[in-house]
């Protein structure tokens, strides 16, 4: 398959790595280029993925400047990326929170964007009194209970050897709590991702949680989803903690969208359910809606 990468020019000190695979007269691009590039392979047969890091992620620039880390900078440097590319019209892959920045970036840029498929999404809207609930950053790095964290910490490791804590806290901690299939966590690219100081937890979790999710405030993408005029897939593992009826509102709320469970898939379907999302995935990038798809009865706001 052929491949390529390099990192693309946003401003002075702050560069985007990306990757391409395949090749092909369509175009997918995907944020999140040192999670997803393998998982995410098979869907370059006869088209063109262009996965890139996000700021302050994989192998981008890092940004210190808390000013300069949010949601509508990240909108920003996806239209930074098709610059660079000159892409006129391409379809859009968002997973988890990377689900918010490719529907925001639809919506801003009408026109830009084909279909637009979001993958076990961020809730549309801020959930009750869940971001109060939230607990501290501190703690989602070293989470009370899990005894090889601790230990790990007692020992120094967390400071002294910091790839080998952050193999561990994919390991005992987060991706337990994502994967509804445990014995897919071997397939995630621990190794690669863990290698990149931006992804590990002492960086990554302040990033999201200190400062991207705060400036989202009591965030609700459910009115604008209205005016967006393309086809939506949302596809949402039935064993995430995300809830189902969230990924449901996404859906219930733009008028071209559909939504499709895969049961016992957690937050990385493409990693625990292969066969099922790569199927709906294929169907959907092709021009059509995968087999069960449904629907969703739009709510009252």
């Amino acid at each position: 398959m052929k491949s390529s990468e390099g990192f693309a020019f946003v401003r002075p000190g702050l560069h985007l790595y990306y990757r391409i695979l395949g090749e092909g007269t369509e175009t997918v691009v995907v944020p999140n280029a040192n999670w997803l590039g393998e998982p995410l392979q098979p869907l370059a047969e006869g088209r063109r993925l262009i996965l890139y890091d996000l700021r302050s992620r994989g192998r981008s620039s890092a940004v210190t400047d808390g000013r300069q880390l949010s949601l509508e900078d990240d909108v920003q440097d996806l239209e930074a990326i098709r610059r660079y590319f000159s892409l006129d019209r391409f379809t859009l892959l968002g997973a988890s929170y990377q689900a918010a920045v490719a529907a925001c970036y639809a919506l801003d840029n009408p026109g830009r964007v084909d279909r637009l498929l979001l993958v076990c999404p961020i809730t549309p809207m801020v959930p009750g009194e869940w971001a109060q609930e939230l607990p501290a950053a501190e703690d989602l790095i070293f989470p009370p209970g899990i005894a090889r964290l601790e230990e790990l910490r007692r020992e120094g490791i967390a400071d002294d050897d910091p790839v080998t804590f952050c193999r561990a806290w994919f390991t005992h901690f987060l991706l337990p709590a994502q994967m509804g299939e445990p014995a897919a966590l071997s397939r995630f690219p621990l190794a690669d991702v863990c290698s990149f100081p931006n992804e590990w937890p002492q960086r990554s979790v302040p990033l999201f949680f200190d400062h991207v999710l705060p400036k989202m405030g009591a965030w609700d993408f459910r009115p604008r989803l209205a005016g967006l005029d393309l086809p939506v897939l949302v596809l949402q593992g039935t064993d995430d903690l995300v809830p189902l009826e969230a990924s449901q509102e996404w859906a219930a709320a733009a008028p071209e969208a559909r939504f499709l469970a895969i049961p016992g898939a957690g937050h990385h379907p493409y990693l625990e359910k292969p066969q099922e999302f790569f199927a709906a995935a294929e169907a959907f990038l092709r021009g059509g809606w995968p087999r069960g798809a449904e629907s969703v009865a739009r709510r009252s706001l």
